[in-house]
């Protein structure tokens, strides 16, 4: 009799399951949103920075992405693994060099110190010298770079990162850089200083608004752009055959 009375027992609760279970796909059905399977995980190199797509938040009319480490001389790091960083531009210095030509960087297995000259990007006949914002050494290049620099410029957070470096002090190397409310009023801080030196240049590198144009790099004088790169990017520019 135990026996009859437990299958009994177990036989409802499965009815019971299937119908809570059929009335739960109904009424997703009913919603008239179409629910999608969960993405599966994208397979990448292992030694590849993986895939990044920076959410698009603005600080001083530049774009300025949150879990980024960026260095007085527009430069950013971004922490890929326990030992590792992803460096390149921000959108400051993508606007101040203009369109990227070529870029130069070192040769992986070289090593590059903080706050000295890590990368460079070339343009119309002309050099930027641009500051590692960590030391360490170089373990990838963006092989992109090669066919396409104008990512450096372009994509500067995402598709156009310059290099990858291995540090085993990286904690301290991101203590030494800016990030949250520091960057954010360091940012707005470089906006401004820029606008006063530009006011004194031709108009043509301003909109109506006193925001500086697009593309003002290409507005200025070699002379005026050596000494905006040297102020902000912290090196002065140069010819592209000088040493």
């Amino acid at each position: 009799m135990s026996v009859l009375l437990a299958i009994a027992t177990f036989a409802l609760f499965i009815a019971l399951d299937y119908l809570v279970t059929t009335r739960r796909v109904d009424a997703q059905a009913g919603d008239g949103v179409k629910r999608s399977a969960p993405a599966a995980a994208v397979p990448t190199e292992p030694d590849a920075p993986p895939l990044f797509v920076p959410q698009p938040v603005w600080v001083a009319g530049y774009q300025m992405p949150e879990d980024f480490h960026y260095h007085r001389g527009h430069t950013w790091a971004r922490q890929t693994g326990p030992d590792t960083v992803v460096v390149g531009l921000d959108d400051f210095a993508r606007q101040l060099l203009g369109r990227a030509e070529q870029v130069e960087t070192p040769r992986v297995g070289a090593h590059v110190r903080q706050g000295a000259p890590g990368f460079s990007v070339a343009l119309d006949g002309r050099v930027a010298d641009l500051m590692a914002p960590v030391g360490g050494e170089v373990v990838e290049i963006n092989p992109a770079l090669a066919t396409n620099p104008h990512l450096a410029t372009e994509d500067p957070y995402g598709r156009g990162w310059i290099m990858k470096l291995r540090t085993p002090d990286l904690g301290r190397n991101l203590r030494n850089l800016m990030s949250g409310s520091m960057a954010h009023k360091w940012l707005e801080d470089a906006r401004e200083r820029i606008e006063l030196q530009l006011m004194a240049l031709s108009g043509s590198v301003l909109t109506d608004g006193g925001r500086p144009v697009a593309d003002f790099a290409g507005h200025l004088e070699h002379q005026e752009w050596n000494r905006l790169v040297g102020e902000f990017l912290l090196s002065e520019g140069r010819p592209v055959d000088a040493r």
